[in-house]
């Protein structure tokens, strides 16, 4: 194969010298050194030497491989790392099933993909056809979509439906529930609906008279009949940012958090028990409410890290969740405060 590797200054004794700080690398590049080290079997070292590469280089291309999402891998098995702390998580909270993932701190890994890494396992483990999947608006939800249509997935026929309105999109379409549940349908082969409105409008009457035009009715009623929901849990200070984008006025805001708000699902505020903030905000979402969501007989919720604590806390008291997908150390916290 050609030379490749020549970028890098040759040291002393011609022996090449890596720059500093070497990092995002061409993705047609990572690639051929995905294939030939997972793939094909090469070591680090003969891979360097197949691409003339420094075996510095390929072990960093390596890595880039997998923190990108480009190579997953599969167990062939059910068991978690985590398989004592996820039981005692279950036990203690009541719930179906409980997925642990590392910790925010091992390794340079984002916490955020590791929880979507979560949910696309668990997704890829319960679809079934003809099954309906509601989605809910979150940055790690869009982090899921976004790894699931990297790597090849099963296909099922399932209906991929938003269950609230939209956001702006900030340039990467991740934090737009337009773009996840199209994109995790493209990635499973299904189907997909969206709710044609922004998440939170400017009145209680405008709010009434958009959820009963037909296309957001038909769909919201198809999301609150979904067989399960996936959603992330907005923290006080980590969360989508309403306020910053003017769909509430920073005293509702303020208000919001002297009613003792700890989280969100999907603009749903909630207290530290899981329980709805009675606000008159609660009128201008465009989405399910409170109860619509607790009747979905399977609901996923995944978030962790300190900002998320109390929140995730809060849900599992409330039982918003049957399904968790957290971190390791967010999973110990929880299980101290319980």
């Amino acid at each position: 194969m050609g030379n490749l590797g020549r970028d890098a200054s040759s040291g002393e004794h011609g022996q090449q010298v890596e720059p500093r700080g070497s990092s995002g690398y061409p993705p047609d590049l990572v690639a051929r050194v995905a294939r030939l080290h997972f793939e094909f079997g090469l070591t680090h070292q003969e891979t360097a030497k197949s691409l003339g590469l420094s075996r510095v280089k390929v072990t960093r291309l390596v890595k880039q491989a997998r923190e990108s999402g480009l190579v997953t891998m599969v167990v062939a098995s059910n068991v978690g790392p985590y398989a004592e702390l996820e039981q005692e998580m279950v036990r203690r909270f009541g719930l179906a099933e409980v997925l642990i993932v590392p910790p925010a701190n091992n390794g340079n890994r984002n916490l955020r993909t590791m929880l979507a890494q979560g949910i696309v396992r668990h997704m890829s483990s319960v679809l079934r056809t003809e099954m309906t999947i509601a989605l809910g608006l979150s940055r790690t939800i869009g982090e899921a979509a976004r790894l699931a249509a990297m790597a090849p997935q099963a296909r099922c026929s399932a209906n991929f439906v938003s269950l609230v309105g939209a956001v702006r999109e900030d340039g990467s379409g991740r934090d737009n529930p337009f773009s996840a549940p199209a994109t995790l349908a493209n990635a499973f082969g299904g189907s997909v609906e969206h709710v044609h409105a922004p998440i939170i409008v400017r009145s209680g009457d405008v709010a009434q008279k958009l959820m009963q035009d037909p296309a957001i009715a038909t769909t919201l009623a198809r999301a609150a009949k979904a067989d399960i929901l996936f959603a992330g849990v907005g923290g006080r200070n980590d969360r989508i940012d309403y306020a910053g984008q003017g769909y509430l006025e920073p005293t509702e805001w303020e208000e919001l958090e002297a009613a003792g708000m700890v989280g969100d699902i999907c603009a749903r505020f909630f207290d530290r028990n899981g329980r709805p903030i009675n606000h008159k905000l609660s009128k201008r979402v465009i989405g399910l409410g409170f109860d619509d969501l607790q009747r979905i007989p399977s609901r996923v919720i995944a978030a962790g890290g300190p900002s998320k604590l109390d929140a995730v806390g809060a849900a599992l008291r409330g039982e918003l969740a049957t399904v968790l997908i957290t971190d390791a150390e967010t999973a110990a916290e929880l299980l101290k405060t319980a």
